[in-house]
């Protein structure tokens, strides 16, 4: 070897002058060197690769489904956040309060609202949460006690329905519902892809007014006892019974939101022209049926007047022992409710029902975050009353109707 004197840059430059032989076992030590690092350092490339995967795995799942805390509610119709037990509601408006002190009790709430002795908290929640009708927005904070007071409340919603709060100054959501599922097909090289029909349609949801009237004495609204629970539990069941019965039934006629019953794509079955009285499980079965076709998720809850209910629990064998569940809806939610009529008219009959069925979780209500109370000041005086309006918006919004299925011409018993 001989350096090259000439040299730029300070760069200096190596010619090598060694025989062929030389080269050739230069060549191979490095080939082993090389075979010998690779060894050594292979598995951790391995790990390394692993885990950039697993990155990229979660990355585009956090994409499509949304960022997921495991406190916070769950995430559905494409990061819609669907609120349905106590610990959401509570979590979902601790996130909206300003400070951590408690915040008012409903009965101190309306205390203020009714313009007896109140407390600081109650004043300063009512100089924010005015609106032009003269109401007042309940208080984040007391907000979760009258939400968490619906579920047991509601059959929807003991079902698997939510409760979705709506951002403020929004007049309307408009949400992805799925209408059919897309076929995929196998296709050749250079081979066109089969067309299916549109998977997906736009929703759009714009809460209607719900109002209620609930009145109480001077006396026992200054003085009672436990009048907080009282007060939660009527609001919390009138508000509940009325959603119920849009999310099951409601027209879609202005002002009353569209329920399941009037949803186009919901699947229908039916007891006969004249209806019929249940002597088994079978319509049941038959419900799953066109859910399963449509590659639904599986029902998980039935929904029904109470009559009918009775009728099942009274189902016998032909030795007189109750007769036993199929296993597809042995572990399926049987839910009462009063809010289905049991005196519909298929063909001659005019005693029918009809029981729903499905996977609820499917379905939710849009709700404005707060509930407003408003104060009649003369409408009760005579009787030492006080009442208040109590007023909330809400809508029904169903995410894929062929979800669920409604029996109809469900007679009583003989």
């Amino acid at each position: 070897m001989e350096h090259n004197r000439k040299m730029t840059r300070g760069i200096q430059c190596v010619r090598a002058e060694g025989e062929e032989p030389d080269i050739n076992a230069l060549v191979t030590g490095l080939n082993q060197a090389f075979a010998q690092f690779k060894t050594k350092h292979q598995s951790e490339v391995d790990d390394l690769r692993r885990a950039i995967d697993e990155q990229a795995t979660q990355a585009a799942a956090r994409q499509m489904n949304g960022n997921h805390d495991p406190n916070a509610a769950k995430l559905d119709g494409g990061g819609v956040k669907v609120l349905r037990t106590a610990a959401e509601f509570q979590a979902h408006y601790a996130g909206k309060s300003e400070g951590r002190e408690e915040g008012p009790s409903l009965q101190d709430f309306m205390r203020g609202v009714a313009g007896m002795k109140s407390t600081d908290a109650v004043l300063a929640s009512m100089s924010t949460g005015t609106d032009s009708a003269g109401g007042y927005s309940v208080p984040t904070k007391t907000m979760p006690g009258i939400l968490s007071a619906l579920v047991p409340a509601s059959s929807l919603m003991q079902a698997g329905a939510g409760i979705v709060p709506m951002e403020a100054g929004a007049k309307s959501v408009t949400t992805a519902a799925i209408d059919t599922i897309p076929t995929a097909s196998w296709r050749a090289e250079l081979g066109n892809v089969a067309e299916s029909d549109p998977s997906l349609r736009a929703v759009t949801a714009a809460p209607k007014s719900l109002a209620c009237i609930v009145r109480v004495s001077r006396e026992l609204l200054a003085d009672g006892t436990d009048v907080d629970r009282a007060l939660r539990l009527t609001i919390a069941q009138a508000f509940a019974k009325e959603l119920d019965r849009v999310g099951l039934m409601g027209s879609g006629t202005a002002p009353e939101p569209r329920g399941l019953r009037n949803t186009s794509g919901i699947n229908i079955v039916s007891m006969g022209t004249n209806g019929a009285a249940l002597a088994n499980y079978g319509p049941l079965l038959s419900a799953h049926s066109p859910i399963i076709a449509a590659n639904a998720p599986a029902p998980t809850a039935d929904i029904m007047a109470g009559r009918t209910l009775l009728d099942f629990e009274g189902l016998e064998d032909t030795t007189g022992q109750q007769l036993r569940r199929p296993r597809m809806i042995e572990t399926m939610q049987f839910l009462p409710t009063s809010q289905l009529p049991v005196n519909v008219t298929q063909g001659t009959s005019t005693d029918t029902s009809e029981i729903y069925v499905g996977n609820f979780s499917g379905l939710y209500f849009l709700m404005r975050e707060a509930i407003s109370v408003q104060l009649l000041r003369e409408a009760y005086a005579k009787t030492g009353e006080i009442g208040f309006l109590c007023h909330v918006r809400a809508d029904v919004v169903i995410n894929y109707p062929q979800q669920f299925a409604v029996i109809t011409g469900v007679k009583p018993a003989v």
